[in-house]
């Protein structure tokens, strides 16, 4: 069985503006986490939170089998800085869309003053390809 999250946070890191912006000091961790940040998680940078919207699902069918899965994906960048949070974005679109996905209505653009961050939070949403439903 395969696992979409998995391959989504693998594409971040192989990322070079991604990786060098969001890894732990001298650590082999990246600020990038699934569902949600923790609380007693690394915020001296800025961080990604990849949360699911929805269950995966099946995107077509034929012969009364399912040919293609479909996913959706919120993915959260938060930080100090506004323009590395938006430039942050622009490399996880490009690299969602080398999986396939394509960005969707929704998300989030603010500033919270309580915490003195930015957030950037945008949708995707993306198939498999044809046969690949081992999800």
């Amino acid at each position: 069985m395969k696992d979409k999250l998995s391959e989504v946070y693998d594409s971040l890191i192989r990322n070079e503006y991604i990786s060098s912006t969001t890894k732990i000091t001298e650590s082999d961790e990246y600020r990038i986490k699934f569902y949600e940040y923790p609380s007693t998680g690394d915020k001296a940078g800025p961080m990604i939170t990849i949360r699911p919207l929805k269950a995966q699902n099946d995107a077509y069918h034929g012969s009364d089998k399912e040919l293609s899965i479909q996913f959706w994906y919120q993915i959260d960048v938060e930080g100090t800085y506004r323009t590395t949070i938006k430039q942050i974005q622009s490399e996880i679109k490009k690299e969602m869309k080398k999986m396939g996905f394509a960005q969707s209505d929704g998300g989030l653009d603010e500033y919270f003053s309580d915490t003195k961050r930015y957030v950037d939070a945008r949708r995707y949403t993306g198939n498999t390809t044809i046969y690949d439903t081992e999800y």
